[in-house]
């Protein structure tokens, strides 16, 4: 089956096809932007970045990603948002040099503009958390792990959770350790105990936590990833 993932991938070894890739999914990208209107930008402006971001999604995809249009629509919302964002903040200034007419005019004042664009960016970090933690959810099925059983796997005392993520950023930082757990969904216990001077049995109780925590430093999960203590970002 010739799925996106696959055409993707051969995109990205074959530049020449990105621009039917592009063709093919425009339909998706203006699908994107609607109902983001309110964010001050153009409808050119907004397709033109969600196009800028579905190339770049292109050259950044990897398998451990999950599904690509998942990833794509986080990564449009976040930049749709951050251009809207540095949008009001030009119009901030600009409204501070204009004669005050909103009282008079019946038009939001300044203070309420502020507010309801709080509120708005609220709302937007809410939805792109639960996309994230939907397309998190779909990478950890793959691995036989429930995002529902992930309270109960994580370790209840600091240095558990300490060392787990030490052996994660370990299995990320060794290509052929990230490389088995990507393509084999496996962790090399026996290496790993011996290198990081732990017990393999620590590693086999906190399994299915230490695949977790190595997805979410491998992946785009930007939301997620401020819950966890000390991150610091893998390449």
């Amino acid at each position: 089956m010739n799925t996106i993932e696959m055409r993707v991938q051969s995109a990205q070894a074959d530049p020449g096809k990105t621009e039917q890739l592009m063709s093919d999914y425009l339909p998706f990208l203006k699908k994107q932007i609607t109902g983001m209107q309110d964010l001050m930008l153009e409808y050119d402006d907004m397709l033109s970045l969600a196009m800028l971001t579905f190339l770049n999604c292109i050259r950044q995809y990897s398998p451990q990603k999950g599904n690509f249009l998942s990833f794509c629509k986080i990564c449009i919302k976040n930049r749709l948002i951050d251009e809207g964002r540095k949008q009001m903040g030009y119009r901030s200034k600009v409204i501070a040099f204009e004669p005050k007419e909103e009282e008079e005019s019946g038009q939001m004042s300044d203070a309420e503009a502020k507010v309801s664009w709080q509120l708005y960016e609220k709302d937007q970090e809410r939805n792109a958390l639960s996309e994230e933690i939907q397309l998190l959810s779909d990478v950890l099925d793959a691995y036989g792990i429930r995002w529902e059983e992930l309270p109960r796997i994580c370790p209840k005392q600091e240095r558990s959770r300490k060392n787990c993520l030490m052996i994660a950023r370990a299995v990320v930082e060794e290509p052929d350790y990230r490389k088995g757990l990507i393509r084999q969904h496996r962790l090399p216990q026996a290496e790993l105990a011996a290198q990081l001077k732990v017990s393999a049995k620590t590693i086999e109780k906190h399994r299915k936590y230490i695949i977790t925590l190595a997805i979410l430093l491998m992946g785009d999960y930007p939301g997620i990833r401020t819950f966890l203590p000390k991150y610091r970002e893998v390449n």
